[in-house]
């Protein structure tokens, strides 16, 4: 036996303070049942025994992973239960179940139908009311607008709402003389954060009838100075508002947005447009009163009456 074979080492949690070690090998009676302190302050003498090191030592303590816990059936179960029950998605379908229930005697059919990409997948603007039977029928405009809060508040209509359409539900809200719709149009038309729904691209509705068009002109630029005073305060399309921390700050920068160019093109309101209008609807001057002593001059360059108060809410 050579000299380095007889070296014994000293190990401090033996029993007495000391065990001797032999060839390497140390005697089971003797091997101690955690070692974790060990490690720490022995680590120079356990890399002379990789071995001993590997075999002694609980598995999670040494090198060696420790062992993941198998879960029980049942609860198993639950887990996955836990993760279908709140899973979520951009589509908001659970959500969008509790709304259409409120409306809908069924609600699943009715969120299957919106997924219908027939005949196209962006919505077409319902078919317009001539602009005489629009004027002052609110009844009118409110059965149109059935259900239109609910479904504004499921992402699969909004993806398939166009600003045009918007922009037509705008109109009927100013023909009928009910304003207060108008202040939720256009804060959903602002939080449409999607480039198609940009005020410049607008497409042109080139509506037959020459008041509508020229309201839906009117209200296409008047958006135009709207979105720029929101701008302007620091609020954002994308939630992300800039706040003043003072009053003295100046407020923030901002790129202004741009209406249409075909709204340069629709003509003003002629006195021949008005000739079927009842008698409360046009003033002696010839001009078409939607509502009484209006300011608002974008309007009246096209020979209407009104103001466009609700379109600036915050």
């Amino acid at each position: 036996m050579t000299r380095m074979d007889k070296r014994q080492i000293s190990h401090p949690w033996a029993n007495g303070g000391h065990v001797t070690h032999t060839n390497g090998h140390v005697p089971k009676s003797k091997e101690p049942r955690y070692f974790s302190s060990v490690l720490s302050h022995h680590s120079k003498d356990y890399r002379l025994y990789p071995s001993l090191t590997q075999r002694q030592f609980p598995r999670g303590i040494g090198n060696m992973p420790p062992r993941r816990r198998k879960l029980p059936f049942r609860l198993r179960l639950l887990r996955l239960y836990y993760r279908i029950i709140h899973f979520r998605s951009p589509l908001k379908l659970r959500a969008s179940i509790v709304r259409l229930r409120h409306d809908h005697p069924r609600p699943w059919l009715c969120l299957l139908q919106l997924f219908n990409p027939f005949p196209t997948w962006l919505y077409p603007v319902s078919d317009p009311v001539p602009s005489k039977q629009m004027l002052g029928n609110v009844s009118l405009m409110m059965a149109r607008r059935n259900h239109i809060v609910t479904f504004r508040n499921i992402p699969v209509w909004r993806s398939r709402d166009t600003p045009l359409r918007s922009l037509y539900r705008l109109y009927e809200s100013m023909a009928s003389g009910e304003y207060a719709p108008m202040g939720q149009e256009t804060e959903y038309f602002w939080y449409q954060n999607r480039s198609r729904w940009d005020l410049h691209i607008i497409e042109d509705p080139k509506d037959p009838d020459p008041i509508r068009y020229a309201i839906l002109a009117c209200l296409a630029e008047e958006l135009v100075n709207a979105f720029n005073w929101r701008l302007g305060l620091g609020m954002r399309r994308d939630h992300k508002h800039v706040l003043r921390e003072a009053d003295e700050d100046p407020y923030p920068a901002y790129a202004p947005v741009i209406g249409p160019s075909w709204t340069k093109d629709v003509p003003p309101i002629s006195r021949e447009d008005l000739c079927a209008l009842p008698q409360g609807f046009v003033n002696s001057e010839g001009k078409l009163v939607l509502e009484e002593n209006g300011k608002n001059e974008v309007f009246a360059r096209r020979n209407i009456v009104t103001n466009v108060g609700w379109l600036y809410t915050i």
